[in-house]
């Protein structure tokens, strides 16, 4: 088993984004647990063990109120993902009104086994405005026995009532230290010999990904040479190539990031924090940058606009390449 499954939380104590593991303790222990949740945040930040960590309060067999006691059946059987009353669906495969209706009918149905009746729908952004407006209908008045628990990367894309009518539970990026006190963990159980510079890379690399930091500590684990092979993407450099507007040079830094393994988002993310931190340096302190404040919005926007076709595009970095390109070329 991967480390990411094998030591995935269980109790809303282990999450590790202080802020949620807040939020969901002070709902849980007032005893009164809402029929709908909308978890808000990037990827690999815990949305999906959380909601099944709430699923399991919901149905635990035990007499605990505040944290399943993970050895029941209802427990055991959500954390393997079977249990046939907590559905977990993607919205980007179920995302049309005919879904949503077929939804609509079965929710009626009361449990088969457990307490209640628990819908995860991931990626919930994806549901068509015809198929979230069904969905509506259902979130206003759910049956008694039914709990929703959408997961979405882009909450803006929902429909402002559905927003309105959950609650609101933000995930946002792990920090430095939520990101460190998730892997100690990991290190100190499978007993991980790792020196102190690695665990930063480690951390550097995952951007704020639980899941993908993991990942890289479970193959630094099975390879002592495998972070000496990543190579971080350095964005204060390729800044310092915009200003030149060394068009093939950067389109170079470009591929050569990719073939170290640096994906496309990864190193738009990195330009822009860089961009960022210049934009702020020249309008807040003053300091002057090479780079002026027009010129550093239009490359921000530019490269901003990019991020609409990373999902889209069959070809990963060409839309940055075409954002350097007309940054390039304007006068």
């Amino acid at each position: 088993m991967t480390y990411y499954l094998k030591y995935r939380p269980q109790i809303i104590d282990e999450l590790d984004i202080i802020s949620v593991r807040d939020a969901l303790n002070n709902i849980v222990k007032s005893g009164e647990i809402p029929h709908a949740f909308l978890f808000s945040g990037p990827k690999g930040t815990g949305k999906t063990s959380a909601a099944r960590i709430l699923s399991k309060i919901i149905n635990c067999e035990s007499s605990l109120k505040t944290k399943p006691c993970n050895k029941c059946e209802n427990c055991l059987t959500i954390t393997k993902g079977t249990n046939i009353d907590v559905i977990e669906m993607d919205a980007a495969s179920n995302r049309g009104i005919d879904d949503i209706r077929a939804l609509r009918d079965v929710v009626k149905l009361s449990p088969s086994k457990a307490k209640a009746k628990i819908y995860i729908i991931d990626e919930a952004h994806m549901l068509t405005t015809e198929a979230s407006n069904a969905l509506l209908k259902t979130l206003e008045e759910p049956p008694s026995h039914v709990y929703f628990i959408l997961a979405t990367t882009n909450p803006e894309k929902l429909i402002e009532t559905i927003r309105s009518r959950t609650t609101v539970i933000n995930f946002t990026k792990a920090t430095y230290e939520e990101t460190k006190r998730s892997l100690e963990r990991i290190i100190k159980s499978e007993k991980i010999k790792i020196e102190e510079e690695e665990l930063i890379k480690i951390i550097k690399l995952s951007k704020g990904s639980f899941r993908d930091a993991v990942k890289l500590l479970e193959q630094r684990s099975k390879d002592d040479k495998f972070l000496k092979n990543q190579q971080t993407f350095d964005a204060d450099h390729f800044v310092e190539i915009l200003k030149t507007k060394n068009t093939d040079k950067l389109i170079e830094e470009i591929e050569k990031a990719s073939k170290n393994g640096s994906g496309a988002a990864t190193i738009t993310e990195s330009i822009l924090e860089e961009l960022q931190k210049k934009l702020l340096q020249t309008h807040i302190s003053k300091e002057e940058t090479d780079l002026n404040k027009d010129e550093l919005i239009c490359l921000i926007e530019l490269i901003l606009k990019t991020q609409e076709f990373n999902n889209i595009t069959p070809i990963e970095d060409l839309p940055l390449q075409i954002a350097i390109i007309k940054w390039c070329n304007f006068k």
